[in-house]
């Protein structure tokens, strides 16, 4: 479970950057940018897996370690991509 919350902030905070370093100015190509963020993250990034294992722990009813698995992912998930976008557009400033 660990790695798959790894993979998924990494593709979080890879997403993030990538969304603000492309906002604005076309500054990636259309096609490439839609390669990298659909076909690269979403491939890095394991919402199957995660869906897997989360299910897995609920029908085991490990209710506490579900809830903090599914916020750890989401939360943390969000926060990256958010912070990463922050530290990008810093960067384009």
């Amino acid at each position: 479970m660990l790695g798959t919350t790894i993979a998924n902030v990494i593709g979080c905070a890879a997403l993030g950057g990538l969304i603000e370093y492309s906002a604005g100015e076309a500054i990636l190509d259309e096609r490439l940018r839609l390669a990298l963020q659909v076909g690269f993250l979403g491939s890095l990034t394991t919402f199957s897996t995660f869906s897997s294992e989360s299910a897995s722990l609920a029908m085991d009813q490990r209710w506490l370690l579900t809830g903090l698995y599914l916020a750890a992912n989401m939360v943390l998930g969000w926060a990256v991509l958010i912070g990463a976008a922050a530290v990008v557009k810093g960067w384009n400033a």
